[in-house]
């Protein structure tokens, strides 16, 4: 319930960002700018994150990190009723946004991942979470796509306050009064968690130390290959989706229902694809056959650019985009139960720190591309060379994998 007011209004605040920088600058460019700007805590304070995640109760910094992102959305909404909103007002919000941000998404990842024990009941766990977070793209986007159509971005502005504000009282009844959530974490309740016990946020004897961390994670001879693959294809996403409002909209706002729809469109795809393949003989095939899925989603990506022209059209190709969503959760569950001897929280930590500057530099290059390229042209290039190359890697990474386990056991 917590995860899908959040997500919901998060996915509504950012729609509503990205419409304003469009009104306010003009440009394309500034879509993409707006999530260059949204990387850069990611990178500047991962180091922050990683403590704070470690002392402090997952449920709390979540709380807290809605707090702050309520005070932003109050901030935003006061400057724009003011009139007087300019470029480098939206791109603090963003960034003060994504601060709170960098602390949401590692708690909630964290909290995932220590409640599993085995591949199949991961996959299962963030399948599921993956459908709540879509049930809020299809309420943040849907409803944000209609709100600024009809009611301006400013009023839209003010209900995204409204919505956080009700959310942290929706919060602090789950998380402090039902869950009675500590403050700060213990070393008894890390030994009494249930499943998450086995995986330590705040590590012990046995884990590696962080520079071993590293190299678990990204050596090509271990796991880098399988981490690579990950980091491309969400790199893909997101570089992709910064695209998205000026590759549907124009820039103009009374098309933003266009972007609206087909994004709740892809979200209600994505929770049936969440569920189908949590479990079960389906979650097993869809397991298998993670590479094939992830390339036929960014195959049907790149005609989804071809044809962003077409609204009706467009809509559709992403729907199908979402039935084929169920291959990304696969790939994250998979490349996280790898990554279990190195410790989830951990092996989180050091991919954050990587995939914040990618994302910084992506989003950079992307709104530099703009200034001389047609959006549709840099979509399609960012597909093509990010999207299918997370598929090849992966591809790659399983044949390397298999070819190594003979080995392994010849000496006995």
């Amino acid at each position: 319930m917590s995860t899908l007011q959040s997500q919901s209004t998060s996915a509504l605040l950012l729609l509503l960002l990205s419409l304003l920088a469009l009104r306010v600058t003009g440009s394309p460019a500034s879509a993409p700018l707006v999530v260059a700007v949204g990387a850069l805590p990611a990178l500047l304070l991962v180091r922050v994150v990683r403590i704070v995640n470690q002392r402090v109760d997952h449920r709390w910094v979540m709380l807290l990190s809605d707090t702050g992102a309520f005070a932003v959305a109050v901030t935003l909404w006061l400057l724009v009723r003011g009139g007087g909103v300019h470029a480098w007002q939206i791109y603090a919000g963003m960034f003060l946004f994504a601060s709170f941000g960098a602390f949401y998404l590692p708690a909630m990842r964290g909290w995932v991942a220590g409640q599993t024990t085995g591949l199949e009941q991961l996959t299962w766990l963030n399948a599921m979470l993956a459908v709540a977070t879509q049930a809020s793209v299809v309420v943040g986007w849907a409803l944000g796509g209609v709100l600024a159509s009809s009611i301006g971005i400013q009023a839209s502005l003010g209900l995204c306050a409204l919505s956080y504000a009700v959310g942290l009282v929706l919060q602090f009844v789950v998380f402090v009064v039902i869950n009675r959530a500590p403050l700060h974490k213990s070393a008894v309740a890390a030994g009494s968690a249930g499943p998450g016990a086995a995986e330590p946020d705040t590590g012990g004897e046995g884990r590696p130390s962080a520079a071993g961390v590293w190299r678990e994670v990204f050596a090509p001879r271990r796991l880098g290959l399988f981490t690579a693959a990950l980091l491309l294809m969400e790199l893909a996403h997101t570089l992709g989706f910064s695209m998205f409002v000026p590759l549907l909209t124009g820039g103009a706002s009374d098309r933003s229902w266009i972007a609206g729809t087909a994004n709740a469109c892809f979200a209600l795809a994505a929770m049936i694809s969440g569920v189908l393949v949590s479990g079960g003989t389906l979650g097993r095939w869809t397991r298998a056959r993670v590479p094939q899925i992830v390339l036929a989603g960014f195959c049907v990506q790149i005609v989804f650019g071809l044809s962003a022209a077409h609204p009706v059209w467009a809509i559709c190709l992403y729907a199908v985009v979402g039935l084929l969503s169920g291959g990304d959760a696969a790939l994250q569950s998979e490349v996280q139960d790898r990554w279990r001897p190195a410790g989830s929280a951990q092996a989180f930590a050091v991919f954050g720190a990587v995939q914040g500057p990618s994302q910084l530099v992506g989003s950079l290059l992307v709104a530099a591309l703009l200034t001389c390229l047609s959006v549709g042209t840099v979509y399609l290039g960012t597909i093509v060379v990010l999207g299918l190359g997370s598929g090849l890697a992966l591809v790659l990474a399983r044949s390397r994998a298999a070819a190594a386990a003979p080995r392994a056991e010849a000496p006995v």
